[in-house]
């Protein structure tokens, strides 16, 4: 273990996920092998890169406490008429 390979770390788990793959696993292999983890990782095919999509519920809950805020902040109906 050296401290180079503490360096290493994030280079080679950022361009683990620009090709697609898991992280953790990489993180062990940049541990163990330092800067030499590139030369497997230029071998391997890229993958599409994962992008974690927001629950519905999540999102509903969220638009819904936007609008009884933005309900509140109405006292006339001149206020509803000034948003539009």
């Amino acid at each position: 273990m050296n401290w180079l390979n503490l360096i290493s770390i994030p280079f080679v788990l950022f361009f683990a996920w620009a090709k697609g793959r898991g992280l953790i696993r990489w993180l062990l292999i940049a541990y163990l092998l330092g800067f030499w983890s590139f030369i497997p990782l230029l071998i391997v095919k890229t993958r599409p890169v994962k992008l974690y999509k927001i629950p519905r519920s999540f999102t509903e809950f969220i638009t819904a406490r936007n609008f009884k805020k933005q309900l509140k902040e109405i006292r006339y109906p001149t206020d509803i008429q000034r948003e539009v």
